[in-house]
């Protein structure tokens, strides 16, 4: 089964250039299956390679004496004959920097990324990167984008549209939606009903390509929860094989109580609960690997909600959400709990949830950064995005108390502030009541940067 994603309309933009494709994203997430697909429908003849478990193509490609020496060792590696119109598509790259990094003796190498926009010049061929953890890898050796050679792109988990358009919703009804809440008019019932029932389901199915043909082909939650174990399994040795020696401890320690910390009624973490924290520690560092790994979400806290909003961020107090809301059910709730987000039911702790997959989707659509707000004093709002140089406040509302929001009236009650909008995302229709948008939950797809 075939899932659509957006991203097909970046590598076809991509074409058209004369830059090496660098696709990053966190494992499991499509980018291999992407290419594939890619690769076979636009080029005459493309050379695939992975380097994982591949000790001798990383060698055979390290000790290239120059461009012609280094096509012809990927050769001998495959059996697709490079000509003009052809491709080479390299796979699980990152394990050509991890094989460096191990090797500090290895101080003279061919450096595979900077030669291709030269080879691609010269001879038409074109070269796709891919892998897990890149970003991670590569800033230790390499400019990620030497003399303007690479384009990078990033995939993310399945969207709430994408996850709607492998339902089989219709396009149309998608833009009505949209323009119903753009305008801040009340989507047709038939409408809100349909999309809160999809965005229920999306909660516990989440955004990873394997979770959700298992759901579409199976229509059992006994297997998506299958393949949420298995890319589990893979974070957890992605985590044992990539982190940093000093630190593996505490990031794996980071990763098991993500899910605990989320639900917590502060929803941020409680750093002395680290293993190997000490005191006056700070933990960003460990929280940022995870993030660049792909396997968190970071927002960071604000004492001002003003434009910068990174001017008054705090490096001290965070809050760490999962790549993928669906990985977040599976980790964190129970079969029972998992009925009740079924059935709509509001009398379960699904904040953490809801909140995850906003995250989620923020990310996804450009919000690279995430900020909330926290003060003693006026209290805490979810999420702050800045856009056009404006802060617009968000709150999160799974249950039935969408109505409480002294953090949200305390700050429009302040003189000196302006915002450029102010919504709650909960779960019923359009409205507006003093000075505050009420939206549906599954709107938040709407969101661009």
């Amino acid at each position: 089964m075939k899932l659509k994603r957006k991203i097909e309309s970046e590598l076809s933009r991509w074409i058209e250039t004369d830059l090496v494709l660098l696709l990053t994203g966190s494992r499991q997430v499509g980018k291999t299956y992407i290419l594939n697909d890619f690769t076979q429908a636009r080029f005459s003849s493309c050379l695939q390679l992975s380097l994982h478990n591949n000790v001798p193509l990383i060698k055979a490609i390290l000790g290239a004496r120059d461009q012609k020496d280094f096509l012809l060792r990927l050769t001998a590696f495959g059996s697709t004959p490079l000509g003009e119109g052809g491709c080479v598509f390299i796979d699980e790259v990152q394990e050509f920097y991890t094989y460096l990094n191990k090797h500090p003796e290895v101080d003279e190498y061919f450096d595979l990324i900077t030669a291709m926009k030269d080879i691609t010049r010269n001879t038409g061929i074109r070269f796709i990167l891919s892998g897990s953890l890149l970003r991670l890898r590569l800033e230790k050796f390499v400019n990620l984008n030497p003399e303007g050679s690479i384009l990078r792109l990033s995939l993310f988990p399945l969207d709430f549209e994408e996850f709607l358009w492998a339902r089989g919703l219709n396009q149309e009804l998608i833009d009505e939606a949209k323009a119903k809440v753009d305008a801040r008019e009340e989507v047709p019932d038939y409408l809100h009903d349909r999309l809160m029932r999809e965005f229920q389901l999306y909660l516990l199915v989440g955004g990873m390509p394997a979770a959700v043909k298992e759901f579409l082909e199976k229509n059992s939650f006994v297997y998506v929860d299958m393949a949420h174990k298995a890319i589990d399994d893979y974070v957890r040795q992605d985590i044992t094989k990539y982190a940093p020696d000093e630190a593996r401890i505490k990031i794996e320690s980071i990763y098991e109580l993500l899910p605990r910390e989320l639900s917590s009624p502060a929803k941020r973490f409680v750093l002395s609960q680290i293993q190997g924290h000490k005191k006056n520690e700070q933990e960003y560092l460990n929280f940022g690997w995870l993030a660049e790994a792909g396997v968190a979400i970071l927002s960071n806290a604000v004492s001002e909600p003003i434009a910068p909003l990174k001017a008054s961020s705090s490096l001290n107090k965070v809050k760490v959400f999962h790549e993928d809301v669906g990985l977040l059910t599976y980790l964190l709730m129970d079969s029972e709990l998992k009925q009740k987000v079924i059935l709509g039911e509001s009398d379960g702790n699904f904040g953490a949830i809801y909140e995850n997959a906003v995250a989620e989707l923020l990310r996804a659509h450009g919000f690279s950064s995430l900020y909330f707000y926290f003060q003693k004093t006026r209290g805490e709002v979810d999420f702050l995005l800045e856009r056009k140089g404006k802060v617009e406040l968000i709150e999160i509302k799974s249950g039935k108390d969408y109505n409480r929001l002294s953090a949200l009236k305390n700050l429009l009650s302040v003189p000196n502030y302006s915002f450029g909008g102010v919504s709650v995302y909960y779960n019923g229709n359009v409205q507006r009541k003093d000075e505050i948008d009420y939206l549906p939950i599954y709107a938040i797809e709407f969101l661009r940067k």
